[in-house]
Parts: C-alpha cells; sequence; structure tokens
C-alpha cells in the first residue's frame, strides 16, 4: 500500500528554473545552485557562445588532475608564440615556477603566456614527449579538455585551446560552463586562488611577480562593482565573445554560481550582482526531515496494550535541499510501507519503508524509515479476550455444541436399541 500525504512544509526540492524576468542585457546567462547543481535562473543557456579566456577554469582543472602543485616547471619558448594582443602573466622562457603559481598566473591576470606553458608541461608530462611545438601540445590538450568536458556533461562545448583566444569553432554555452565551473571548484586549489584579489610571488634569482585578479567583484578598493559575499571565479572577453564571467558567491551557506557571457560593456558586474541578490534573496537552504524525526505513523495488528499499539515511522538520515521561499508549502511526500498490514513484534530500528518528497512533479529526495520503538506482541490472556479471539472460541464452541448432540444421539440410540433387545 503507497500512501500519499500531501505535506505543508517549509523545506525544499528541485527548482524549475526561470527565465528573462530580470531583464539582464547579457546574452547567455545561468544561476546555478553550487552544491546540488540546480539551475534557479537562465536565460539563453544553451544557446553556442565563445568562451574568451573563460576556458582556463577548465585548463587549470586538467593541469592539476596531471600534475603536482609543488612541480617546478622551467618555462621554454613556447610563451613566444602568444598572439601579441593576447593577455599575459610575464613569462619568459627560462623561468622556473611552480604548477600553483602557474595556475595563479593563468586564472588571475588571466595569462595566455601561462595557458601555452600548462599544455606544454601537461602534454610532455603525460605524452614523454620533449621539445614538444607549442602548436601540437595546444591541439593535444585540446582533446583533453574536450574529453574532460563530455565526462562533466558539457555534451554543447568543443574546445580548439587552452586560453579561449577566438577561433570560430572554440565555443561552449552558459550551462556548459556552469557545469565546468562547479566542479572546478571543486578543486581545494582552484577555490583557494579565484577567491584572491592578487596574488605575489617571489623567486630567489629571479623578478618577483605580482598579479591582480580581473575579477572586479573581489576588488574591495572599486566600490562601484565590489561585492561582499563574492568568491570566485574567472573573466573573459574578446571583440567576438564580448565581455564574460564567471562568479561564485556565498551567503549563509548557500553557495552560488553565475555565468554571463557576451555582455554589454561593463554591465557583466552589476548583472552578476543582480543575479546572486535574486538567489539569496528568494532560495534558502530548507531541511525537509531530519534524522529521528516521526514522519508517519501506521498501525500494527496483535501488538501488546501493554506498549505502543501505532508503529511511530522515524527518518533514518537528514534530507535538505535549496527551494525557492514561495514553494516551500508545495512539497509533497509519498510514503511506502515494505508491508500492511503491520504485525507485531516490531523492533526497534527495524527498517519499515521510506518516504519520497517531490515538488512540482521532480523528486527531491528519498529517506528511509525505521520504527522508532519496539512493539510487543500481545500475551496469550490478551488474545483471549481480544476481539480477534472470537471467531476462535465462537468455532470451537459450537464445535463443542455438535459434539454434545451427537453423544445425546448415540446414546439414545444405544438405549433403544438396548429397550427392543429386553422385550424380546
Amino acid at each position: 500500500l503507497i500512501l500519499v500525504v500531501a505535506l505543508l512544509l517549509s523545506n525544499i526540492t528541485p527548482i524549475l528554473a526561470e527565465e528573462s524576468t530580470l531583464n539582464l542585457q547579457t546574452i547567455g546567462v545561468v544561476l546555478m545552485e553550487q552544491e546540488s547543481g540546480k539551475i534557479l535562473y537562465e536565460q539563453s543557456a544553451h544557446r553556442k557562445m565563445y568562451p574568451a579566456s573563460t576556458s582556463k577554469i577548465l585548463t587549470a582543472m586538467i593541469a592539476l588532475e596531471n600534475g603536482n602543485p609543488e612541480d617546478v616547471i622551467t618555462i621554454g619558448n613556447e610563451v613566444l608564440a602568444v598572439p601579441l594582443d593576447a593577455s599575459k602573466a610575464g613569462h619568459e622562457p627560462g623561468d622556473q615556477i611552480t604548477l600553483k603559481n602557474l595556475i595563479a598566473a593563468l586564472l588571475l591576470p588571466s595569462g595566455n603566456d601561462s595557458a601555452f606553458a600548462v599544455a606544454s608541461y601537461v602534454i610532455e608530462k603525460t605524452t614523454g614527449i620533449e621539445d614538444i611545438s607549442s602548436e601540437d601540445a595546444n591541439a593535444k590538450f585540446a582533446i583533453l579538455m574536450n574529453q574532460k568536458a563530455k565526462e562533466l556533461g558539457a555534451n554543447e562545448s568543443n574546445y580548439i585551446n587552452p586560453h579561449g583566444y577566438h577561433d570560430d569553432n572554440n565555443y561552449t554555452t552558459a550551462y556548459d560552463l556552469a557545469l565546468i565551473t562547479r566542479e572546478a571548484l571543486k578543486i581545494p586549489l582552484i577555490k583557494e586562488i579565484v577567491a584572491e584579489s592578487d596574488y605575489t610571488i617571489e623567486v630567489e634569482g629571479q623578478r618577483a611577480f605580482e598579479w591582480n585578479n580581473r575579477n572586479l567583484l573581489l576588488d574591495p578598493k572599486n566600490s562601484d562593482y565590489y561585492y561582499q559575499y563574492a568568491t570566485g571565479v574567472k573573466t573573459g572577453y574578446t571583440e567576438e565573445a564580448g565581455e564574460c564571467l564567471v562568479a561564485s558567491a556565498t551567503k549563509n551557506g548557500v553557495k552560488l554560481i553565475a555565468v554571463l557571457m557576451n555582455s554589454p560593456k561593463d554591465a557583466r558586474w552589476n548583472e552578476a550582482k543582480t543575479l546572486f541578490d535574486y538567489g539569496f534573496d528568494n532560495y534558502a537552504i530548507h531541511a525537509i526531515v531530519k534524522t529521528g524525526e516521526v514522519v508517519e505513523k501506521a498501525p500494527v495488528e496483535e501488538a501488546t496494550k501493554k506498549g505502543p499499539a501505532d508503529l511511530e515511522a522515524i527518518a533514518t538520515s537528514d534530507l535538505s535541499d535549496v527551494i525557492k521561499n514561495e514553494d516551500v508549502d508545495k512539497i509533497q511526500k509519498t510514503i511506502a510501507w515494505n508491508q500492511t498490514p503491520f504485525k507485531a513484534p516490531i523492533t526497534a530500528g527495524q527498517i519499515v519503508g521510506k518516504v519520497t518528497y517531490e515538488l512540482n512533479g521532480q523528486t527531491i529526495g528519498e529517506v528511509e524509515l525505521a520504527a522508532k520503538t519496539n512493539i510487543e506482541e500481545q500475551t496469550l490472556v490478551e488474545f483471549i479476550f481480544s476481539m480477534k479471539a472470537v471467531p476462535y472460541w465462537g468455532g470451537l464452541f459450537g464445535g463443542l455444541v455438535v459434539v454434545s448432540i451427537l453423544i445425546q444421539i448415540l446414546t439414545r440410540r444405544k438405549n433403544n436399541n438396548s429397550r427392543r433387545h429386553h422385550y424380546r
């Protein structure tokens, strides 16, 4: 038996993303809740867009998957192949730098020279090919990028190079970029670096480097664009891509990722803040059910009267989610019992079923249910005097009556036969 119960709870479930209600000028937009990956807002989320330097988020992931942050890398001539109008971190052939610092150079000042160096490092390390040309290294690295993108479900993307310098065949979508960023932020070093507003390194015997993060949401000196809850991530720009921004922010435990692709000049900063404010104002983490909470009750047959007669089914784990505040009261629960009807005895902790929570037809999650307490079986005396015993006693009494009548009939026949025999 499945019992469907409408539940008015202040809690959570999957989110149906809203579209085009914030009047944003940016073409491709996604607002994602980081922990669950739910899309809270979207605008042309699956439209093909040019990624520009946001490509470097994926580049950093692949570098750290294939290398050690403490590896010391000697910069080669690959950095000389960077186009003159590309952004650079300032590497020169012969510089020595750790992979950790190279990732910082890649993500903060958005060094295309850093991307060239990363590609050469990874391909030489993974293939054993020494002195590989920058062109070949970039091409082989792009293969790794596309493999990783597909692995993450970013199926609408095609990467041609590790830096994002324009190529008509180098494209992604706001949705894919949100998926990639969500995965990248699971890597502690990337999460740490993209949250820095500036980054300085000094290498003995070499010049010092000081890199500023191009993400103005993180710059407290910029009162126009600074956002106190911002935690990252990456900017991008080419004439063809327009201004791009992948940003992250955290407030009251809610972690959001905003992707803005092809924004008008300087619109990305305030529109990112608009997205974040929308998310934080309208969504929150709600506890749907907590461990030990009684979710439902059910009658138990043949239970002793000396203890509880009803089964109290409790949640065996917590379930929480991010949900729009105005949708909290729309949650429904469906309970599936393992058996019905329940019969004693039942042991505390015994799994008795599961509860499924849904919102707008989408499943939020499932939690197993367990018996809160022991429910003992009724005693023999309780059974004898119970209504259930009536059919047994009735049958026994009826049987005794029948037997008694048969005995009387047989006795009378015997006596009659005896009398007839006597008078002969």
